[in-house]
Formats: C-alpha cells, sequence, structure tokens
C-alpha cells in the first residue's frame, strides 16, 4: 500500500534503506553472537513455513522480526533508531512488494543468503546481499507500479 507517495518518494526511501540496512547488515556480521545467529535461523525456517502455506500476514511478522534481530546484532542502537524512523514506510513497502506473486520465496531464498554470510562474519558479502534483497523489493514495487498493481494514490 503505497497511497499518497510519489514514485521519487518510493525511490528516494528506498535509496536510504539500502544504505541503512546495508550498512546494518554488515556491522551485524562483524558482532553477532551465536545466539542471533540461531535466532536468525529459526525465524528463517519459520519464513520458509509461512511462505510455503502462503500465509501472507504471518510471513510479514515474521520478517520484521528477522530485520529487528538483525539490526539489534549491529549493536548500534543510532542506526538502529535511523532505521526505526522508516518503520511505517518501510511496513507499506514490505507489504506491498510481498503480496506479488513469488515474492515471498524469493525473499526467503535472499534472506537465507544474508543469513549464510552473517554466520560466517563475512561482512562484504553481508552487505551486498542486504543491499540486493532492499533492491528486489524496489523493482518489485516499481513493476507492480508500472502494471497498475498498487493502490491507485500513488502519483506518477
Amino acid at each position: 500500500y503505497v497511497a499518497g507517495l510519489s514514485i521519487k518518494d518510493i525511490s528516494d526511501v528506498f535509496e536510504i534503506r539500502k544504505a541503512l540496512e546495508g550498512l546494518a547488515a554488515e556491522v551485524a556480521a562483524d558482532r553477532i553472537s551465536d545466539e542471533e545467529i540461531e535466532s536468525l535461523e529459526r525465524l528463517l525456517h519459520r519464513l520458509a513455513e509461512a511462505s510455503d502455506s502462503k500465509n501472507y500476514d504471518l510471513f510479514i511478522e515474521i520478517d520484521s522480526e528477522f530485520h529487528s534481530v538483525l539490526f539489534q546484532a549491529g549493536r548500534n542502537d543510532r542506526l538502529s533508531q535511523m532505521i526505526n524512523n522508516l518503520r511505517e514506510q518501510i511496513h507499506r513497502f514490505r507489504s506491498t512488494s510481498l503480496s506479488m506473486p513469488g515474492r515471498m520465496s524469493a525473499a526467503v531464498e535472499e534472506h537465507r543468503k544474508i543469513v549464510e554470510a552473517v554466520s560466517q562474519h563475512d561482512v562484504d558479502a553481508a552487505k551486498h546481499l542486504a543491499q540486493e534483497h532492499i533492491e528486489n523489493a524496489e523493482n518489485t514495487i516499481m513493476e507492480m507500479i508500472r502494471n497498475g498493481e498498487t493502490d491507485k494514490g500513488v502519483d506518477q
């Protein structure tokens, strides 16, 4: 649901998300604990189950929790606050992009790669994969807008 936002607004938010969430994944890969890795792996398993059962609402709930654990693992409260300031827009975009057929299963695979990079403490891969995940969500939303599949309140 992206009512009242222009294409530029959407693009601007994704540009900020890409920078902030890429950094969040990078610092998480450096600082994450074994317990947090296990938590991400459990959430990933639950995400896959929600995707397989096409449980959209549960998927969004678990996805939000996954991202929260990842951000907290970076131990940078200011960064977490900055991302949290975008929470409303992030939720709107997450809901919209995940409604696209096939996007939930693609997101599960993207999360799997991020967990793998973070658990190996590969900071460069974690950053790159998180940014790619955000780009894929943005591309999905832009495609939906072009195809007229989102709320008509988007200003073209």
